[in-house]
């Protein structure tokens, strides 16, 4: 059931913590690929995210889907090759020119399932929460290069470097999401191969990067899915250089 095995596993005791940094709503990229779909009295209705919390989700369905305030429902969630099935119950409901707004609180029967949840939750978080870092807050510690800087929720940050030539060429970039860490680098003009890294995975003190194996495929996958939820904080420039170590 999990979507990462060997990140975000998160421990049960820290879990209500999580959910309270969490709580507030974040609005998945359009083009992440998270589908919903909500099943009552024994059919489906499309429905499309609005907006995802620790402890609750929104949908937009069609007006004319029969629903209450206090019903119960299940909620299919699928990711990729990754399908959640969480019970939930409607707790309002907004008429929208575009159909129906509906507040769901998510009902967790199993600690694997919200875990799950939590998961998946983290790609929209790190991406949507990014904002630029002040310019007299960054040191700019190498005179061939500028940087830029994006900080988000869930400690992440964002790194940026480009050039001091004319043009101003991205050379390459770094960036920590929670307690993982990738970064990759151009040469002549092509980007080298992602690297990552598990923070916490020091080898006498100094990071051993990656850019192969069950762990490095994770973090990968979890840069790819953060690209689509990137904030508009985020420029299409280094939005586009990104997206050439995503493979």
């Amino acid at each position: 059931m999990l979507i990462f095995r060997r990140i975000f596993n998160f421990e049960k005791a820290k879990v209500e913590q999580l959910e309270k940094r969490l709580n507030q709503r974040y609005a998945p990229g359009p083009a992440f690929p998270l589908q919903a779909t909500l099943r009552l009295a024994g059919r489906n209705c499309a429905a499309k995210i609005q907006d995802i919390s620790s402890t609750g989700i929104g949908v937009l369905v069609d007006r004319d889907t029969d629903l209450a305030a206090g019903q119960f429902v299940r909620l299919d969630l699928l990711l990729g090759q990754h399908r959640l099935e969480i019970d939930a119950r409607l707790m309002h409901l907004k008429p929208r020119e575009d159909g129906a707004y509906l507040g769901l609180g998510l009902k967790f029967g199993e600690f694997e399932l919200q875990k799950t949840y939590l998961q998946l939750m983290q790609p929209v978080v790190i991406g949507r929460s990014l904002q630029l870092m002040a310019a007299d807050r960054i040191i700019q510690d190498d005179p061939r290069f500028f940087k830029r800087v994006y900080i988000g929720e869930t400690d992440s940050v964002l790194t940026v470097r480009s050039e001091q030539v004319p043009g101003n060429p991205m050379d390459s970039f770094e960036f920590r999401m929670l307690d993982y860490f990738c970064r990759g680098v151009m040469r002549k003009g092509q980007p080298e191969a992602l690297e990552s890294m598990d923070v916490h995975g020091l080898i006498g003190g100094k990071p051993v990067f990656e850019s192969s194996g069950g762990l490095h495929d994770e973090i990968l996958q979890l840069f790819r899915w953060i690209l689509p939820n990137l904030s508009s904080a985020v420029p299409d420039d280094v939005r586009a250089f990104l997206q050439r170590f995503a493979g």
